[in-house]
């Protein structure tokens, strides 16, 4: 049996990136495959910081008087033509035609009978926005790799990016396997399934599409049924609920073999989620986990979620901190638990078996427990990473 780092090791090992090709309205929450390069120089043109008055600063010496020649509106293509101590009206963002070179505020200047007054020497660019000040045409300005959150996509766009490459977002498709279990939200002895909708509210956190097929029942037609559905997929995560332990209804590993999938590991040294299943075909993967609700959680959360950022040239980063209790290990196991974390370190909860879900709304961590030694004590560093941030 594999230790959770081997069984890691394999999934992130068999992880294959895709590129595309994508437009701006299709990024969103997406990762770079490329860097990005300004396409033009920002501003494109020198422009005035203010609404005011442009001058030329070798006639802008202090109590100089002009005339307003003509004004300029942003956004307005046209030339004004240069006279000594003259100037024009201008508004913020309006263009600096050379040769005027600075301008003044209306604040700072003085207006008597149609001309401009200024109190003081302008200098040569003073409140002008210079044409590259920010980024020029060809500057490196994003890193491959760089998440595309909302200021990312502004960038891209306003520096004349149009097309872009990014990793093919990866596809989740889901099914619950299990006579006892039910999608609908019913008082009666069948247990509500509630995994689908806790897959789906990572979707846009971790970039994947996802997909729900329903339940399947405890037999293989059942079983041959759903797979017929999900044909002719690529960069997909097959991911089953149920029917990979050691029972006598448990037909998922002799189907997968059947329809030539390479069984990469069945059982982990982990707990909970120690029967979990892993296995590849071409650019498909399956996750068989097992169906109490943490179990499928941990296995979500430690070995599908860490592939599906790996599918996109990304991976889980791991915090450390301080335990605050001495807590009793299997020292034989990687032990995946609920914690709370605060300033002063981090505590585990109570209620940590793998079919009590109240406590997961009392936690705010996930502690990756990997010690060889049968008691962690207080004080000593612990793994952990914030499961809903």
């Amino acid at each position: 049996m594999l230790s959770y780092q081997e069984a890691l090791n394999k999934v992130l090992k068999s992880a294959k990136t895709s590129k595309v090709k994508s437009n701006l309205n299709k990024i969103e929450n997406s990762y770079l495959a490329g860097d990005i390069k300004a396409k033009k120089d920002n501003p494109y043109f020198n422009n005035s910081l203010l609404d005011g008055f442009a001058f030329k600063s070798s006639d802008a010496n202090k109590n100089q008087i002009f005339k307003i020649k003509d004004e300029l509106a942003v956004g307005e293509q046209k030339h004004i033509s240069y006279e000594k101590n003259t100037c024009y009206r201008i508004s913020t963002g309006g263009k600096i035609i050379p040769p005027f070179d600075c301008m003044l505020p209306y604040e700072k200047v003085i207006i008597i009978d149609g001309l401009v007054q200024i109190t003081k020497r302008i200098k040569k660019n003073e409140n002008v926005r210079l044409r590259g000040s920010d980024f020029k045409k060809g500057r490196l300005l994003i890193n491959k790799n760089k998440k595309i959150t909302p200021s990312v996509k502004l960038l891209i766009k306003s520096s004349g990016n149009k097309e872009l490459e990014i990793y093919d977002k990866p596809n989740l498709v889901l099914f619950s396997s299990g006579d006892e279990i039910t999608d609908k939200i019913e008082i009666n002895e069948k247990v509500i399934n509630s995994i689908p909708e806790y897959f789906q509210s990572y979707q846009n956190q971790l970039n994947f599409n996802f997909k729900y097929l329903g339940i399947v029942k405890d037999n293989q037609k059942s079983i041959k049924n759903i797979f017929s559905k999900i044909k002719n997929l690529k960069n997909t995560i097959i991911v089953s609920t149920g029917g990979v332990s050691a029972g006598h209804k448990d037909y998922f590993p002799k189907f997968l073999k059947n329809q030539n999938f390479n069984i990469l590991f069945h059982k982990i040294k982990m707990q909970p989620g120690r029967p979990t299943l892993f296995a590849k075909r071409k650019s498909n993967y399956y996750f068989g986990l097992p169906g109490n609700p943490i179990s499928t959680i941990t296995g979500f959360h430690f070995l599908i979620a860490p592939m599906i950022l790996a599918m996109q040239n990304q991976k889980i980063i791991f915090d450390q901190a301080n335990l605050l209790h001495s807590y009793d290990k299997n020292p034989n196991l990687t032990q995946l638990r609920r914690g709370f974390i605060t300033n002063k370190g981090i505590k585990i909860i109570p209620d940590q078996e793998s079919y009590k879900i109240n406590s997961l709304v009392k936690a705010n961590c996930w502690l990756l427990l990997d010690q060889k030694s049968s008691l962690i004590k207080k004080g000593e560093l612990i793994k952990y990473v914030y499961y809903e941030n």
